[in-house]
């Protein structure tokens, strides 16, 4: 892979510029809210770093080869939803496709992210800061719009410890405070009462482990890789009609062109979608999943 570094810049700046519409229609679903983006223009760090400031707001992590780009959008800008800060699953995987989207759109094919993922995070600078961008880090800013709100979200490259900047988001746990040797002894039960509370306090601070409930023995199956494969229609047609196909021949599907299309994946379905166009490419947003068929055997009393 050519080097990951702000010299890319002008690659960086043709890919936001060319999808700009993509981009704004990305950030317009996921937001719920009309955005346009109308320019990208090259910065500097210090600049993002000013205005970013101490503000929450959405992190975009854009993993390409153990580095990282990122796209910041504070929360002052007014065009994050409340429900970004505390996502429901409905919500995450919004965040995750729009993550996916810009990883495709604001970086050029060189530098297409292995992995990608958003996520509300305070405060936004912090955390960024913890993923040690260089002081030259190549830095773009994408002016958006909605209505009469304009905003800046800010595209950050490279970070060399992306790990670091969910880690260090994590919100602190908070303390007990101790008593003071003048303060009045708490009852067994005020003591009782207050060890929940701060039990309870944990378990909704604490970060939730990502990693699938798998013995480490199987957990290297989730590195096998399998096709993947959208299928538009299928039919069967007499050998005699295949083998008179040639240029120009058009075959014909009992399906309608509204209907969706199905992902398969080793040759099984799992997931209906539509198509998209994301950038010059295309794309599949699944829109339903399709759950394993069910097999019983019927167990009669004639059976031993």
């Amino acid at each position: 892979m050519a080097d990951f570094g702000p010299q890319i810049i002008d690659s960086v700046l043709a890919a936001c510029q060319a999808g700009a519409g993509e981009i704004a229609s990305g950030l317009s679903r996921t937001l719920d809210v009309a955005i346009e983006v109308t320019a990208a223009e090259a910065s500097t760090f210090a600049v993002a770093a000013e205005q970013l400031g101490d503000a929450p707001g959405l992190l975009v992590i854009l993993n390409c080869g153990g580095q990282a780009a990122i796209v910041a959008l504070s929360q002052t800008c007014g065009l994050l939803p409340d429900w970004c800060a505390a996502p429901d699953s409905t919500g995450k995987s919004k965040l995750t496709t729009l993550a996916q989207e810009l990883g495709m759109l604001v970086l050029p094919e060189t530098f297409m992210p292995e992995d990608f993922q958003a996520q509300y995070v305070k405060p936004l600078l912090e955390a960024i800061r913890a993923g040690q961008p260089p002081s030259d880090a190549g830095t773009v800013a994408l002016k958006l719009r909605a209505g009469e709100k304009s905003a800046t979200a800010w595209m950050i490259w490279p970070l060399d410890k992306p790990s670091e900047m969910l880690v260090t988001a994590q919100a602190t746990v908070p303390q007990p405070v101790a008593a003071s040797s003048t303060a009045a002894p708490l009852s067994s039960t005020a003591v009782a009462a207050a060890t929940v509370a701060v039990a309870k306090q944990v378990a909704v601070a604490s970060p939730q482990p990502t990693i699938l409930p798998l013995p480490l023995f199987t957990r290297s199956l989730l590195h096998i890789r399998v096709p993947v494969t959208v299928s538009l229609a299928t039919k069967k047609q007499p050998l005699g009609n295949i083998l008179d196909l040639g240029p120009g021949s058009i075959i014909h599907f009992m399906k309608s062109c509204e209907e969706m299309l199905e992902l398969q994946v080793g040759g099984r379905p799992v997931a209906l979608g539509e198509a998209v166009k994301v950038g010059d490419k295309f794309g599949l947003r699944l829109t339903s999943m399709i759950l394993p068929e069910e097999r019983f055997k019927v167990v009669g009393a004639g059976n031993s």
